[in-house]
């Protein structure tokens, strides 16, 4: 099921009346004043989550720094004592004198040994949702090649080798592959690069080469509704990278699965360039970034190139890529407040083919080619009042992606018989066209993808004792439309011979249209030495510039979110700080359909009436009756995921352990389903010519023929996919071991994940009565396959910082304990069948007995719903990092599976030894920073 929408005029009324309660609680407090805290590093850049404490005899007061470093108090006027730590770490400390409205810029300097600051893995976040934070220096030590490995840092990920010739689509807490039918996941996963999204909703990239099933190649490097592809996205700008995996705010929304939140460099750095080769790929980067303080202005760029292979020994197919990024940040300060502009320019191309081995193929011509560029410009304006009123600040982003993109396919084609062609375009009955047994299809594919999206987050905070109100407002609005010619190719020449679609343009499918509204409190209050944070919001989504026959027109669908975190008080334990937090989350997340889901192809059924092939070819004639079916599905809605989390962090001093368990469902997912339909047509019977005698083609006028009907399905898009998930997530990470300056990290996660299907499917039998077609459809409940998977992974790794020498070298021991898959038995037996007139009728299996009913019973193989289950594999991985010259020359290697065990496993009797079956992988890098 869905949400259950409710009208936009109700829910308009309702934010603003929410709003307008809000204001009108404001109360004047005349004897306090409001101060600024903005608290930056040593190197001035924000520190965020930094604890703020004020105190005097009389008064005490807490406060958190944001995002920006930034934190708000109101007080009265006097003298005070403040402190400001961070991870409970004292930074700062000093007394002032408080009498007016003002700002305090405060530099934090933290007096902690150095090397516990080097992290070389990602780190728990402890926020309201749970989050792996992965730094700049984390991924210059894992030397990744694309987002892709960044991946293997999070609880339950493993190091695996790039697979640069085919898409990587992400999955977050979820373990199996499905296929596509289940993508809905990796569809709902938002990437954002400086606040900018990436996904495209009018991505309408495919091919009508479906039928080639030698050809694997190219349809694994398309990835139409299955969100971002993770090769085209470069870790070599990347600052920082955020990848929430539970109840996000409901300032983000059109997702189901989480967010990736990737931050880019910005300001002044050194002339930084990089190169990194392994049995994969060669990439170097290149990046400088530039500041001028006296006008507030940061400007960085970059740009980084990759050439890689699927195969080393296999110099005809390759995947290249190049991106260039330029950043420019724009303060200044006012005399109520602070202004910032960023403006964000980026580009990426991608260049992903493949030819044929001419000792192979004698044609030589096989080929294809998969090109993609994008041109993205967004610009971020942010305003923060200087002095603490109701109103605090407001972001403006909007965003322009434009895509150019092209599939070409050159395919040397060899007809086997007397294959003919239809043409029409329209419904009726037409002649068709006898092509050359042997020709060459040339064939693109173009898509413009437009995406516009534009965003404003209004943020309020209003303090009274003893709660602290912070408020989030705003709207979103995003624009997709793809301008691309769509298919192009010689009717006369197609690739695929039995294709059932003709060109279409893109430019011609409406645009997609969402906006959304949301609201949001996060209440803070601190009874004692407690402190409880309570964020509550709503969003509601409209898709809008829809027909009007369509389910979703004018409907607004609610998804409501609430987290809660309840830090407990500190303690001092084997003389050392320790600190308990627990953190709950509730919340629905919604995934509009795409332009290719809203908008499907028409399908055309092409039926051979006549085909009558004479060695002259002036006397041939082939007939056809074409019937168009609109395989739309007016009914689509958006997919929902509801998703539980529970979360406990432990701190003791640097010993940090955080365990989350989860649980998400998702029952209406999209999936590719059958419908059926029935068709009439002719069959000419041509037994009475003279085939000796004939002067001219037969006329279809003087023949006779029979009447003939028949039921067939098709392809159309439903909400019909479940997608189950629970688990478990672990991370423990210990504190730098004196003398040897070694700390532990353990992570890991067990992943239970159940994909099925919500709806009965339509399915014929692929036989032949009588020179016929089985004339019967069934429909079955539960006749695809419903699978369980589960695994339980865990990482441990030992990382090593000698500071004298500047080196750090780290060891991994990757274990996955097991792996299950499990198919729950399907229903052979339909509960209903389509007779030859194309009427639905209850199937009775007993009655069917003998006839030719009989057929719909699709026997069942029971050995193929044996658990499958692969027992203990292990990796030792090693990484080191040595910088020479003040960081000025940075050199790393990697080495994973330097040792791996496989435990044997049985299947049927069968033994399955994989000892050898996975070889090392090697790799190195330079870096230079000048």
């Amino acid at each position: 099921m869905v949400n259950d929408p409710i009208s936009p005029i109700k829910f308009q009324l309702f934010s603003f009346l929410f709003f307008f309660i809000t204001v009108t609680t404001i109360k004047a407090q005349e004897q306090h004043v409001a101060i600024l805290i903005e608290v930056k590093n040593i190197d001035f850049k924000p520190v965020k989550d930094s604890e703020i404490k004020i105190e005097s005899d009389q008064n005490k007061y807490s406060a958190t720094t944001n995002g920006k470093g930034i934190s708000v108090i109101t007080l009265i006027p006097g003298t005070y004592k403040i402190e400001i730590r961070k991870n409970g770490i004292l930074g700062y400390s000093n007394r002032i004198s408080v009498s007016k409205p003002e700002t305090f810029a405060i530099s934090f300097t933290e007096k902690i040994n150095r090397i516990e600051e080097v992290v070389i893995t990602a780190k728990e976040g402890k926020g309201l949702t749970s989050s792996s934070i992965i730094s700049q220096r984390a991924m210059q030590h894992l030397q990744p090649s694309s987002f892709s490995d960044l991946l293997e840092l999070l609880p339950g990920g493993r190091s695996t080798d790039p697979v640069l010739n085919q898409v990587n689509k992400i999955q977050l807490r979820e373990t199996g592959n499905p296929g596509t039918d289940y993508n809905t996941s990796a569809m709902g996963t938002i990437f954002l690069v400086d606040g900018a999204p990436l996904n495209s909703g009018s991505n309408l990239q495919y091919t009508y080469d479906f039928l080639d099933k030698t050809n694997n190649g190219l349809k694994r490097r398309l990835n139409m509704t299955s969100g971002v592809d993770m090769r085209s996205i470069s870790t070599d700008q990347i600052e920082r990278v955020e990848v929430l995996r539970g109840i996000p705010s409901v300032v983000y929304g059109n997702l189901t699965s989480g967010i990736v939140k990737i931050t880019n460099r910005s300001g002044y750095t050194k002339w930084r360039a990089r190169f990194k080769a392994d049995g994969y790929s060669k990439l170097f980067a290149l990046s400088k970034g530039f500041e001028n303080k006296e006008h507030d202005l940061k400007i960085n760029a970059g740009i980084d190139y990759l050439n890689a292979k699927s195969d080393p020994r296999d110099r005809l197919e390759n995947y290249k890529r190049i991106t260039a990024n330029l950043s420019l940040i724009k303060e200044k300060k006012h005399n109520a407040g602070t202004s910032r502009w960023q403006t964000n320019l980026s580009y990426t191309t991608s260049l992903d083919g493949s030819k044929s081995d001419p000792d192979i193929d004698l044609s030589d011509l096989n080929s294809y080619e998969v090109n993609n560029h994008l041109l993205s410009l967004s610009n971020t304006f942010t305003y923060t009042k200087n002095e603490p009123v109701f109103y605090r600040s407001t972001e403006v982003q909007a965003t322009v992606n434009q895509r150019f993109d092209k599939i070409k396919q050159t395919k040397f084609i060899q007809l086997e018989n007397a294959t003919a062609f239809p043409l029409s375009r329209t419904e009726g009955e037409y002649d068709g066209y006898y092509p050359e047994a042997r020709y060459i299809s040339n064939y693109m594919v173009d898509g413009k993808p437009l995406d516009v999206f534009v965003k404003m987050v209004n943020n309020f905070q209003l303090d009274l004792k003893p709660f602290k109100n912070e408020f989030n407002t705003g709207f979103d609005w995003q624009l997709s439309k793809n301008w691309g010619d769509g298919q192009l190719f010689d009717v006369y020449k197609p690739i695929d011979p039995k294709s059932t679609f003709r060109p279409r343009a893109y430019r011609d499918i409406p645009a997609y249209v969402t906006s959304a509204l949301f609201l949001e409190s996060i209440s803070t209050f601190e009874p004692g030495r407690h402190k409880l944070t309570l964020a509550l919001g709503i969003r509601g989504n409209l898709m809008m510039n829809l027909p009007s026959h369509f389910r979703m027109n004018g409907k607004v669908y609610p998804d409501p979110r609430a987290n809660f975190q309840w830090e407990l008080p500190s303690f001092n334990w084997m003389q050392k700080k320790a600190q308990i937090a627990l953190t709950l989350g509730y919340g629905k997340q919604s995934l509009f359909p795409d332009l290719s889901l809203l908008y499907p192809e028409l399908i055309y059924k092409d039926i051979q009436q006549l085909n009558y092939f004479h060695n002259t070819p002036d006397y041939r004639r082939v007939n056809y009756k074409t019937m168009i079916y609109n395989p739309q599905n007016p009914g689509i809605e958006p997919a929902m995921n509801e998703k539980f989390e529970a979360r406990i962090d432990f701190s003791l001093g640097a010993h940090q352990l955080s365990v989350t368990a989860f649980k998400e469902n998702m029952h209406n997912a999209f999936r590719s389903m059958n419908e059926y339909a029935q068709y009439q047509y002719k069959k000419y019977d041509t037994s009475t010519l003279n085939h000796e005698a004939i002067t001219t083609p037969p006329d279809v006028n003087t023949l006779p023929y029979q009447t003939i009907s028949e039921n067939f399905t098709y392809a159309t898009q439903r909400n019909g996919s479940r997608i189950d998930k629970e688990g478990i997530e672990f991370q423990y990470s210990s504190h730098r071991i004196p003398v040897i300056n070694t700390r532990f990290t353990l992570n890991g996660a067990w992943f239970l994940t159940k994909y099925g299907n919500s709806f009965p499917v339509y399915r014929g039998r692929d036989l032949t009565i009588n020179g016929r077609p089985y004339p019967y459809l069934g429909l079955y409940e539960g006749m695809e396959p419903n699978s369980v998977n589960e695994v339980l992974n865990t990482n441990l790794m030992l990382d090593t910082y000698i500071p004298k020498l500047d080196l750090i070298f780290s060891s991994s021991i990757q274990f996955s304990w097991y792996s299950m898959r499990k198919l729950d038995p399907m229903n052979g037996i339909p509960s209903h069948y389509v007779n030859q007139d194309g009427i639905v009728l209850p199937f009775d299996p007993d009655a069917a007995r003998g006839t030719i009913l009989e057929n719909l019973i699709i026997a069942q193989n029971d050995a193929r719903y044996n658990t499958t289950r692969r027992p203990l594999e292990t990796n030792l991985n090693f990484k080191v990092t040595k910088s020479f010259r003040h960081k000025t020359v940075v050199v790393s290697m990697f080495a994973n599976r330097l040792f791996s065990y496989y435990a044997p496993y049985s299947i049927n009797g069968i033994t399955i030894n994989r000892k050898g079956a996975y070889d090392p992988y090697f790799g190195m890098e330079i870096n230079f920073n000048l």
